[in-house]
């Protein structure tokens, strides 16, 4: 996170309106921009050592957060920003001065964690097949492009016995979406634990764990969780369709969902192959 602060003297003759669209025309430059997540502005708080300051007395001050300074140099570089100064400077008179700084009250990134709130679910269903078949099952990323129907294709990018990372493609209430997840896997525990690497639109992190638990030699309490939250909004919006709040409720019904639909496809399969093999 990266602090921008602007320090201005309007001249007397700009009055209150003039400085209200100044600042007006200034956060919608910046809020349009889509580098910068935070803006604030406001009057300079008079005291009287200011009557006798050497220097120049700020009347105004305006403060915006960027992501991180490649996103502040984009933002100082774009044509608008010069307009907006070069128009305002044949207008009125003003003195400006500048800082670029890391938030060094630590104000703006805990207030982020305080509005994100991660949320943890779990969900959990038994399953009449040995836990070495659930197992099986759930090592077997490529198959989870047959064996849950909104995955479409799953292609392994790096593996070995211990982790793999795959690339996901899903439907996702109607729209193809794709994404990277590592799964870090405990054979001798029985525990897949995953996260997405390279997150899905709406998604600012998730992550979780498969477990296969035995109950005896033939039955298994398959454990699904997850831990997840919205990605952050830029310019007051999720992935550029939503609210935080309907992200947030959109993500906690699909988890919903689709852990009660995973569980129940692992469940089918497992059962299904023990079967097979009982057959035999």
């Amino acid at each position: 996170m990266i602090i921008h602060t602007l320090v201005y003297r309007f001249a007397d003759s700009v009055d209150a309106s003039q400085r209200r669209e100044f600042f007006t025309d200034l956060e919608k430059i910046a809020r349009g921009s889509g580098l910068v997540t935070h803006f604030g502005h406001g009057p300079h708080h008079r005291l009287p050592v200011d009557d006798h300051a050497a220097g120049t007395t700020a009347n105004a001050v305006a403060q915006f957060a960027c992501r991180d300074l490649d996103d502040l140099r984009a933002f100082s570089e774009l044509p608008h920003v010069h307009e907006h100064i070069a128009g305002w400077r044949s207008r009125i008179a003003y003195e400006a001065a500048y800082a670029n700084h890391d938030d060094l009250l630590h104000v703006i990134a805990p207030a982020l964690t305080k509005e994100s709130p991660m949320h943890h679910t779990e969900h959990t269903v038994t399953v009449d097949a040995p836990a070495a078949i659930v197992w099986d099952v759930l090592v077997d990323v490529e198959g989870y492009a047959r064996i849950f129907p909104p995955t479409e294709d799953v292609k392994i990018l790096e593996e070995s016995p211990e982790h793999q990372i795959a690339r996901l493609t899903v439907d996702v209430n109607g729209e193809v979406q794709s994404w990277i997840s590592r799964r870090d896997i405990d054979a001798g525990r029985r525990v897949i634990a995953y996260r997405q690497l390279e997150n899905a639109p709406m998604m600012g992190y998730m992550g979780g764990e498969w477990r296969a638990l035995p109950i005896d030699e033939h039955t298994t309490q398959l454990v699904l969780t997850h831990d997840f939250k919205p990605r952050e909004p830029e310019d007051g919006l999720v992935a550029g369709k939503f609210t935080y709040e309907q992200a947030d409720e959109m993500i906690k019904a699909a988890v919903e969902r689709n852990s009660v639909a995973d569980l129940g496809a692992v469940k089918d399969e497992a059962e299904k192959l023990a079967g097979e093999g009982a057959a035999e």
